[in-house]
């Protein structure tokens, strides 16, 4: 048995073995139900225990027309735009910089003609997801480095691009087969020298990403940000993640950033809203900043409670080693929660 395996096999026991949050798991079901990528070589086995614990996933249907308005949100839903990175360029002038900053997208979508989904910044790729009206997601990605693209999960499919990276990148489309009926689509172009893009959607036909291309706006700056920022991380540690998952906003909302000192002192604060959720623990079994705080049995995860129908976790412990419970702790002391997270323009 390798040390991976020794590792999984101690995560599964413990989670076995401790109390249930039913709250939480209620809030990851809901807010957490959407097929994401995951570029890591371990993140296949990170989805793998998600799964395992009972965490829902979501999947979206709907058909593309030919000739359809600009996007209609679904009953109960609304629309959440990032909001604009003043005097920043965006990827048509300053291409170099797409996937440096991981508080900035260097791209973004005609709010008029498409609904944002969701938006990150990870591993050096900006991703951002959109319904263009077709009630499918597509996913538009880019990147300085192709290698980004080579591998990966494109909605839940195994995908390697064959042939070399410059031949890959001709802008065709390529199908292949789901796990259901429905096929994915890939594309692959180059907007710029030195810039990579892919764009994805699980649908009968390619043309909803002709529909989202044509919104697609390379001149736009975008800040990856939401209703949490972190303003106290530990020594030598910096922000190098940024995730927003908005597509049952303003139902369900959840936030993912990453803390990296080192390659393997890595902390992810999550932050998770779902309006379904009836009650949250208000008695902790630690303090941060005065306010009480839940260490959780099952692993190296600590909680920062007192926020209505919502989680704020640090996750400071497997599969990463390094940071510990005093650097949890000064990261969510740090941590500012908008008061109304059901209004994006009071975020900031």
């Amino acid at each position: 048995m390798t040390d991976l395996d020794e590792r999984i096999v101690r995560v599964l026991r413990e989670r076995a073995e401790g109390t249930v949050d039913t709250d939480r798991l209620t809030a990851r079901a809901v807010a957490g139900g959407k097929a994401r990528r995951r570029r890591r070589a371990g993140a296949g086995v990170a989805v793998g225990l998600v799964a395992v614990l009972g965490l829902a996933v979501a999947t979206s249907a709907g058909w593309l027309e030919e000739v359809r308005p600009p996007y209609a949100a679904a009953p109960g839903t609304s629309a959440v735009t990032p909001a604009r990175a003043d005097g920043v360029p965006g990827a048509a002038s300053r291409p170099d910089l797409v996937g440096t900053d991981p508080q900035v997208l260097h791209f973004g979508f005609d709010p008029a003609r498409a609904r944002y989904l969701g938006w990150e910044v990870w591993s050096g790729v900006e991703l951002v997801r959109a319904d263009v009206g077709g009630g499918r997601a597509v996913t538009v990605e880019l990147t300085t480095s192709a290698a980004a693209l080579m591998h990966g999960v494109v909605d839940g499919l195994p995908f390697d691009v064959s042939g070399t990276a410059e031949k890959a990148y001709d802008g065709s489309d390529r199908r292949h087969r789901g796990r259901g009926e429905t096929p994915s689509w890939v594309r692959l172009w180059q907007p710029a020298r030195g810039l990579y893009a892919r764009a994805t959607v699980t649908a009968a036909t390619a043309r909803e990403i002709d529909v989202a291309l044509r919104a697609l706006r390379l001149g736009d700056a975008r800040r990856c940000d939401g209703p949490v920022r972190l303003s106290t991380l530990p020594t030598g540690a910096r922000l190098t993640g940024c995730r927003i998952d908005a597509d049952s906003f303003p139902a369900t909302l959840q936030v993912s950033l990453r803390v990296t000192a080192s390659e393997q002192r890595q902390m992810t604060v999550s932050f998770e809203y779902a309006r379904s959720i009836a009650s949250s623990r208000t008695e902790g079994n630690r303090t941060i900043a005065g306010r009480p705080a839940y260490r959780y049995p099952q692993g190296e995860q600590l909680e920062l409670l007192g926020f209505p129908k919502a989680h704020l976790v640090a996750d400071f412990g497997w599969p990463f080693d390094g940071f510990t419970e005093q650097d949890a702790a000064l990261v969510l002391g740090g941590a500012r929660v908008a008061e109304d997270l059901t209004r994006p323009e009071t975020w900031d």
